[in-house]
């Protein structure tokens, strides 16, 4: 399978990718630059909107899709696509200069889970947190690298979740009614040579789509076995994020990055920071 170029953009950290249906749009950020792309790709339509600070993910509030959550350095706001306007969700006076929010997810029962990492030293420095409905948040794990791409399975019961650092998939047993987790296993130890997990998803068949830093594409891994069943390639080394939509669902978006890239390597990868499609 080969992706093929959406949206050229020039993305330091494309992330946090996310189909709307109602709208039929899709949402991405770029962290470093703080913007939130808005793309209707049936209409092709573009608006860019700025934010103050970083922004790592997206969630979505409402059944409208007017109103979506941002995760940003060291707070979550409501952001209202129409008027442009925002407000405070949350602020996380124990995130650390030096740190920041990274991926973030909303659970089926809706708690928003989300890591923290440090931007420079990022070796057993990173936490995986959780926010409850009524705002009070936990550390669930700490001494992690790079938390990243939680996913749900279809019932609920188990959530799947990357560091990047440690270059691992571990699936947790979930419990919806009280917000908790139990490691069950590492479902995926991704070789070196093919980058970090990064964003991820999962498909209609419980199969992880899995972007890979460094790795030019979207592996697909079989949570049960650890196997390693295909690929999308995408033709940029960094590929960070990755959801299902398009009208039957079946459309992969995907992010990338120019993050990390030397200028010999931005030359040989000019659509870096672009978004895909499969």
């Amino acid at each position: 399978m080969k992706a093929e170029l959406l949206f050229k953009s020039k993305d330091v950290t494309g992330e946090g990718v996310l189909w709307l249906p109602r709208s039929e749009k899709v949402l991405w950020v770029d962290i470093e630059s703080g913007y939130l792309h808005e793309y209707a790709i049936y209409k092709e339509q573009y608006f860019c909107h700025k934010l103050p600070d970083m922004i790592s993910s997206i969630m979505v509030v409402d059944k409208e899709e007017q109103e979506v959550l941002l995760t940003m350095k060291d707070r979550i706001i409501r952001y209202h696509l129409e008027n442009k306007s925002f407000s405070l969700l949350k602020q996380f006076d124990f995130i650390k200069p030096g740190y920041r929010m990274n991926d973030a997810k909303m659970s089926p029962e809706g708690r928003i889970w989300f890591g923290v990492m440090h931007m420079t030293n990022q070796k057993g420095t990173g936490y995986l947190c959780c926010l409850n409905p009524d705002l009070s948040v936990s550390k669930v794990l700490v001494n992690q690298n790079i938390p990243n791409g939680m996913v749900w399975n279809a019932t609920g019961d188990k959530m799947y979740y990357a560091d990047s650092g440690r270059g691992c998939i571990e699936e947790y047993l979930y419990d919806k009614q009280q917000g908790t987790i139990v490691l069950n296993g590492v479902s995926v130890n991704v070789p070196a040579e093919l980058g970090v997990p990064d964003g991820m998803t999962m498909g209609k068949d419980g199969q992880l789509w899995v972007a890979h830093w460094g790795g030019s594409g979207v592996y697909v891994w079989n949570p049960m076995s650890g196997k390693l069943i295909d690929k999308v390639e995408v033709p940029v080394p960094n590929v960070a994020s990755c959801t299902f939509g398009g009208k039957n669902k079946d459309t992969l978006f995907i992010t990338t990055a120019r993050s990390g890239l030397s200028d010999a390597e931005m030359e040989q990868y000019p659509l870096s920071g672009s978004l895909f499609c499969i």
